[in-house]
């Protein structure tokens, strides 16, 4: 059996093989321009529930995050899409972890000249820190955003984001947060 990191390797690939699309038609995320950096900051959305070995806690999320994306337009099964690299991170509960990881996002809307809205998913590594939410450092991330293109230079973004391991251990109380990204095109 191959090693896991080339598992990871070829799921990495799996994700990114929609940015090598051609990415010439047009992008309502971009405008004419053909990169992007954008500026997150999102607070964590409420209380959650954590279960171990039967037991059920409840602890008070008091999170934040911050996060900074470079992306490139590209298409996802001819939709307009954006290919991004992601560092974050997630402050609170006495710890700060680091999030690093490869997001491919699509729009659901893609007609409007400077309105947008679309759905990502992704895969991230984050410090493998005890902090009683997700017990693993590999883990999913999926986002949904609702954006406005000012001009062919900045934008606007609301976002909710999700962050879990999808069970792949006992303990996936998931980190979900809701924000603003002010978005930079060039």
């Amino acid at each position: 059996m191959p090693p896991r990191w080339i598992h990871l390797l070829l799921l990495l690939s799996w994700l990114l093989i929609p940015a090598m699309a051609d990415a010439q038609a047009y992008n309502p995320m971009f405008g004419d321009k053909q990169n992007q950096f954008a500026l997150y900051a999102a607070g964590s959305t409420g209380e959650g529930d954590l279960s171990r070995m039967g037991s059920t806690l409840q602890i008070q999320e008091d999170l934040g995050l911050v996060e900074l994306q470079y992306a490139q337009p590209s298409t996802f099964f001819r939709l307009p899409a954006r290919s991004s690299i992601h560092v974050s991170q997630i402050i609170g509960l006495d710890k700060t972890q680091a999030v690093f990881g490869l997001m491919q996002e699509f729009l659901l809307v893609p007609n409007f000249e400077h309105f947008y809205a679309g759905l990502g998913l992704g895969i991230y590594i984050k410090e493998r820190k005890i902090d009683g939410r997700v017990d693993s450092a590999f883990t999913f991330g999926e986002k949904l955003f609702l954006g406005y293109r000012f001009d062919n230079d900045f934008g606007l973004e609301l976002y909710w984001r999700h962050f879990s391991n999808g069970d792949i251990t006992p303990v996936n109380a998931a980190y979900n947060f809701v924000g603003l990204g002010l978005v930079k095109n060039f």
